[in-house]
């Protein structure tokens, strides 16, 4: 005989579905209404989520607003760099990491935490306070190159936090076989290791450059001299009641972006374990 669910079961069953329902609308509601904003011709009215008719207006606005676009362009040059100068040296800072005794990896371990526990606006008052030091002599300091070296600082432990598991699962005797075989221990790095590691560098270079390209607080403190990013400029012109619609249809644009390299990996990642499943 089938037992009927009891009422407290239903309720639990209830309160588990509500539970689900509200966090995935907190998380993409959001980026539903940066969808909805970016065809929306009411976009710079004062009801703003007033429907004034579908437009593809917003996203020529991204080219003819020339402070969104030279935001955009500063955001873009800071984010790439800094994307692949922390991933260089997230790598190599865990290979040396995973080279060092048991008891010192721990405690990098835990050093490699505390830039990515630390609240951002500690950081980014803390790296400000360093480049005025420098402004006696650099009068023009603060810009793109404070971005940058902000942006490494803050990435770079998100890299190694993709790259040192990884790296702890790769079989030691494969470099080994390689330095046997007369391999060189440079071209060893480069034609065993890192493409073993390729997936994980790829992971943590796509993390860093999604934690870059909208950073807000560190950003805001080491910015200067007429280079911003984005996320700047979008509370600035916000604050300044400028607000341009380019700046929803640049998100939305971001967003697919986002959306077809996550499809094209996840389609990639199912054709390899179906041809592994088929050998």
């Amino acid at each position: 005989m089938i037992e009927k669910p009891s009422i407290w079961q239903n309720v639990a069953t209830l309160l588990r579905a509500f539970f689900v329902i509200a966090v995935v609308s907190l998380m993409y509601i959001p980026v539903v209404i940066i969808i909805y904003q970016s065809f929306n011709a009411g976009a710079n009215s004062i009801s703003p989520l007033t429907w004034g008719g579908f437009t593809w207006d917003n996203f020529s606005e991204i080219f003819t607003n020339r402070q969104l676009y030279t935001s955009i362009l500063d955001s873009l040059l800071v984010s790439l760099w800094a994307t692949f100068i922390a991933t260089i040296f997230g790598l190599f800072a865990s290979i040396g990491i995973h080279a060092l005794t048991k008891k010192a990896r721990k405690a990098m371990d835990f050093l490699n935490q505390i830039p990515m526990l630390n609240s951002e606006i500690v950081t980014g008052i803390s790296i400000m306070l360093i480049f005025s030091l420098l402004r006696p002599i650099f009068p023009k300091v603060f810009g793109f190159v404070t971005m940058l070296v902000a942006h490494v600082f803050f990435m770079v432990p998100y890299v190694i936090l993709m790259v040192l598991p990884k790296l702890e699962q790769t079989d030691e005797s494969l470099f080994e076989a390689a330095t046997d075989l007369g391999c060189p221990p440079y071209k060893s790095l480069f034609k065993v290791i890192i493409p073993s590691l390729s997936t994980a560098l790829l992971t943590g270079a796509f993390l860093a450059f999604t934690l870059s390209i909208d950073d807000f607080v560190i950003s805001f403190y080491t910015q200067g001299n007429g280079f911003s990013n984005f996320s700047n400029y979008v509370y600035a012109s916000y604050t300044k009641k400028n607000f341009s619609a380019g700046s929803y249809a640049f998100n939305a644009l971001l967003t697919f972006a986002t959306l077809g390299i996550v499809l094209f990996a996840g389609i990639k990642m199912g054709k390899k374990k179906n041809k592994k499943e088929g050998k």
